[in-house]
């Protein structure tokens, strides 16, 4: 594997230790905190997050197992999972262990398959490699951490 290939596993595997580190000091009541009014709690971004990597898991898997196979899947709305799943008042410890098992799960996977990252996953909106499927899921994870961030700046945490 390329070099700017591990680094793009490892950044994407290291997502949840980064995750876990910035919730670490954080109290339940913290982790009900916001940004601003309308804006999801802590509790709910991490539910999120990992709510989204189980979609991305089953794509990823999907196309280092039949690289170039059309994969449909539903789209699904943030907001009302959000609601039905009940991410305002749910425990986050067992969606950190379930985050780290799935990101370890697919590095693994792509540092144990031939051209991994060159596999490409065909969808309703296109085609894209796994390189650019886990560069998404960095972006989407890390994007949302910063809110936490910035939420807990905000309120000096």
């Amino acid at each position: 594997m390329k070099e700017e290939d591990l680094k793009v596993v490892q950044t994407y595997k290291d997502a949840p230790k980064v995750l876990h580190e910035v919730l670490d000091s954080l109290s339940e009541k913290d982790l009900d905190l916001s940004r601003g009014e309308g804006k999801w709690t802590i509790r709910e971004i991490v539910h999120h997050i990992v709510e989204c990597d189980l979609n991305y898991f089953q794509i990823n898997r999907y196309a280092l197992a039949n690289t170039g196979e059309k994969y449909i899947f539903n789209e699904f709305d943030a907001q009302v999972w959000n609601q039905t799943m009940n991410h305002y008042q749910r425990n986050v410890r067992i969606e950190l262990q379930l985050f780290s098992t799935i990101r370890e799960y697919i590095s693994y996977l792509c540092e144990v398959i031939p051209n991994s990252l060159d596999r490409i996953l065909v969808h309703q909106n296109g085609k894209a490699t796994v390189r650019d499927a886990l560069n998404h899921d960095i972006n989407h994870s890390y994007h949302h951490i910063e809110q936490i961030k910035e939420t807990k700046r905000i309120h000096n945490i």
